[in-house]
């Protein structure tokens, strides 16, 4: 199980396109409201102080990422789910840089190639998993292969953070605050694509499986796609399940008959 806190007054965004514009701007609409996720649920009141800052300035340009590379997407020209999904990955990092390079106190940089975006306690990642809301974020690993060594270096900082905050409890001069509510390093996970645009983002902080059970220390809805009743039927009866969760397929095995096999591929 994942765990998650419930994140109520942060940011939901409905976008929209005039249908007899379709080249004209995305309108972003904020509301109050955060829709709870189906895959995660809440077990504690606040992960991180900072998820509110976090989601204000990341939400709007995930959406907005989303719907420009939706609107260019043309499958005549080749455009398939690899392309959308390096586009959007690629402009996302320039877009967020530019906006976080506009706060005050938050800070970015690309160490070995990787976007970091940091504000003095904490140092956020940010990687697409999946095309929809109900990406199986518990099989999003960082610490095994194919995972890169960067994000080898984040779920390993975050477990040693975890492992050092067992000796500092007994210490008198120890914080209130929870020790997985102190990790440092923080991913932002988005997923969308081409016909819906961004259908999800989150928040967590990833660890090595040796130090909970889940690949997350916690993770968060920031923000996740309103859908119609109709829509939301189907897209439930479709949705991800786990490998692990799958019932056993019932297999028939029978010997082949001599005669049915000299007789194979006649018609």
């Amino acid at each position: 199980m994942i765990g998650v806190s419930s994140i109520q007054g942060l940011v939901s965004t409905n976008h929209s396109r005039p249908s007899d514009r379709p080249d004209a701007p995305i309108d972003l609409i904020f509301t109050r409201d955060l829709r709870s996720s189906a895959i995660v649920q809440p077990v504690t009141d606040s992960p991180s102080p900072h998820l509110a800052a976090i989601a204000e300035i990341v939400v709007p340009v995930l959406h907005s990422v989303y719907d420009a590379n939706a609107g260019r997407h043309d499958p005549l020209l080749g455009d398939d789910a690899v392309t959308f999904g390096c586009t959007v990955y690629r402009n996302s990092w320039f877009q967020i840089e530019q906006a976080f390079n506009d706060q005050e106190g938050w800070s970015t940089g690309r160490p070995d190639g990787s976007l970091t975006v940091s504000n003095g306690d904490v140092r956020l990642h940010f990687y697409r998993c999946g095309n929809d809301e109900n990406t199986d974020l518990e099989q999003f690993r960082f610490d095994e292969d194919p995972a890169s060594a960067t994000k080898r270096s984040i779920a390993a900082s975050n477990s040693n953070q975890l492992t050092l905050a067992l000796f500092d409890e007994e210490s008198p001069d120890s914080t209130a605050v929870p020790a997985d509510q102190r990790l440092r390093e923080l991913v932002v996970v988005h997923a969308g694509n081409p016909d819906d645009g961004c259908c999800g983002v989150w928040l967590g902080a990833p660890v090595t499986v040796e130090a909970v059970s889940s690949p997350w220390a916690w993770i968060s809805p920031l923000w996740l796609i309103e859908r119609s009743e109709s829509s939301s039927a189907g897209n439930d009866a479709a949705q991800h399940v786990p490998h692990s969760e799958l019932p056993e397929p019932d297999l028939d095995i029978r010997p082949i008959d001599e005669a049915d096999e000299s007789s194979a591929g006649e018609v």
